[in-house]
Order: C-alpha cells, then sequence, then structure tokens
C-alpha cells in the first residue's frame, strides 16, 4: 500500500506548488486578494503586497489570476526576471502584451505603447505583474512610476502589481523613489499564519485533497506552528515529512514525535535535546534553499 492510499487521500496535500486550489484564505492573505481585485476592478494605478519567502506569494498571484477570470478578461504582462534595465523591462512588458515595433528606441518603445494602451482601453484592462520586484534597479523602478503616467482624462490606462519581499518596502522609502513610494494606492502585506490559522491551514489542504483519514493530533499542529513561525511553505514542508514519518511507523494520527522526527531528519539527524536547534537549522537551511531557487531562477 503506498503512502496516499494508506492515508486515504487523492493527492499530496502538502506539495510545495503554488496550486490555486489550495489557496488558504488567512486574514492578510484574503485581504491581499481582495484589495489586488479592487485595484484592477476600480482601475487603480499601483499595488505593492510584500512578504516574506514562503509567505505564498506566487500563489495569492496564481490564485488573483483565476479570480473572475482575469487571465483572459485583462491584458497581463507577468514579469518573473525583473533584473532588467528599463529598455529590456519594457520591451518584456510589450512582448508579453503581443504589441509590435519596429522601432526599439526607448522613446518610440513607450510612444508605441501609449497607442497601444489608448487604442485598446474600451478593450479590456491592460496590468503588469512583477514578482520579486526587490530585484529590479531602481532606473526600471522609476521607469514604472513613469509608465503609471499613460492616462486619459478620467482613468489609468495601466495597472502595476508590485509583488516582493519585505527589503522592497525599504527599497521605496529611499529618497530618490519618494515619487514612485508616492503613487502606490493600495498595500498588503502577507504576514506568518498565527497558531490557529496554522491548524486551519493543515486541515484545510487535508480536506482539499481528500481529507481521507489523516488526523493531525493538536500538539503536533502546534509543535510545527512554534518551530516553523507559520510559514505556509515550510509548515507543508514539514508536514509531508511529518505524515511520511506517520506512514512509515503504520499511523493514521500524526503525533508530536512524529513532527520530531522529521525536524531532526531534516536537520542531519540532530539529537532530541538539540530540538531547538534542529529547528533554527532547519529554517535557515529552507530559507537558503528558497532563496538560492530564486537568484538561480
Amino acid at each position: 500500500m503506498d503512502y496516499l492510499e494508506f492515508f486515504d487521500l487523492k493527492e499530496d496535500p502538502f506539495r510545495l506548488t503554488p496550486d490555486p486550489l489550495y489557496f488558504y484564505p488567512s486574514e492578510s492573505h484574503n485581504e491581499a486578494l481582495s484589495s489586488m481585485t479592487y485595484m484592477v476592478e476600480q482601475k487603480e494605478g499601483f499595488f505593492l503586497v510584500v512578504g516574506e519567502p514562503g509567505t505564498g506569494k506566487t500563489t495569492l498571484l496564481n490564485t488573483f489570476l483565476d479570480t473572475k477570470g482575469w487571465k483572459d478578461r485583462a491584458g497581463i504582462a507577468l514579469v518573473l526576471t525583473p533584473r532588467l534595465s528599463p529598455e529590456e523591462f519594457l520591451l518584456t512588458v510589450l512582448d508579453d502584451l503581443n504589441v509590435k515595433i519596429e522601432n526599439t528606441n526607448k522613446n518610440e518603445i513607450i510612444r508605441a505603447f501609449r497607442d497601444f494602451l489608448i487604442e485598446n482601453s474600451m478593450l479590456g484592462r491592460r496590468i503588469i505583474i512583477v514578482d520579486e520586484a526587490q530585484n529590479l534597479p531602481d532606473e526600471t523602478l522609476e521607469e514604472l512610476r513613469l509608465l503609471s503616467n499613460l492616462e486619459t482624462e478620467k482613468e489609468k490606462l495601466l495597472q502595476i502589481v508590485l509583488i516582493g519581499q519585505p527589503e522592497l518596502r525599504k527599497k521605496l522609502l529611499m529618497e530618490k523613489l519618494r515619487q514612485l513610494n508616492q503613487r502606490i494606492t493600495l498595500r498588503a502585506i502577507l504576514n506568518p499564519l498565527r497558531m490557529n490559522e496554522t491548524s486551519d491551514y493543515i486541515n484545510y489542504r487535508l480536506i482539499k485533497a481528500g481529507k481521507g483519514s489523516v488526523i493531525f493530533k493538536e500538539n503536533a499542529k502546534k509543535l510545527i506552528h512554534k518551530s516553523l513561525m507559520g510559514i505556509p511553505r515550510l509548515i507543508n514542508l514539514i508536514s509531508s515529512r511529518t505524515m511520511m514519518a506517520a506512514y512509515l511507523d503504520a499511523s493514521k494520527q500524526i503525533k508530536k514525535r512524529h513532527v520530531l522526527y522529521a525536524i531532526r531528519h531534516l536537520s542531519d539527524n540532530c539529537t532530541k535535546k538539540g530540538f531547538r536547534t534542529a529547528t533554527v537549522r532547519l529554517i535557515f537551511i529552507l530559507l537558503f534553499t528558497i532563496a538560492f531557487a530564486v537568484t538561480v531562477s
């Protein structure tokens, strides 16, 4: 009997892929999703979302794109590799929006973009979404501010969403980016989950995966929350390993000892006395892996 069959599950409830089906509407995540939707519907200019690595920014983005069919209703330029010069950034955006240009001179690019937006203003919204926006060069961020000036007498022609880590907020406070910071009309912060949210989050993902017969004991969920500071991606990783520990133990109840086993397993088999050290090491290992993956991509 394999792992999923043992727990009567249809799929792995704690896989790390940013699947909108598994979007958990915590207080801060639900607020961010509602604000992003409002920003597009009301044609506001700038929207900022920040959160620590692993708090669900990409899942939030994918959920937004699925909400109300924005993926099909709006022209969306999604920039996932933001280390681009202003000219490279503009060309990437125009390519995503299928805007054809003959001249790559910056002034001509902006003119072509403006003409495109005006001509198509009645055909739907145009949205630029930048993920990992803390990596945008300062001059490219300033270019985004200039793009936000593209408007008619009644409305903005372009909505811009910046998604990034907390250092993006600090970056926007710099004097040279003050004008851009003032243009941001809506802001959201994705907070780590609280204890009650962590418990609900684990149950929510189990239900989405088919509910099955697996039961996480309350002390196990408390330990997961305490150890991983409410970071969803880390909760997924340790919960998956914890269920594997329970599977090897032929137990459908996830107990505290299974969580301890999973943490030790992911922390070079540290002893129980070294549990707190193991937890800290686990967090740093996982955050380093996340940061490295982002850098490589």
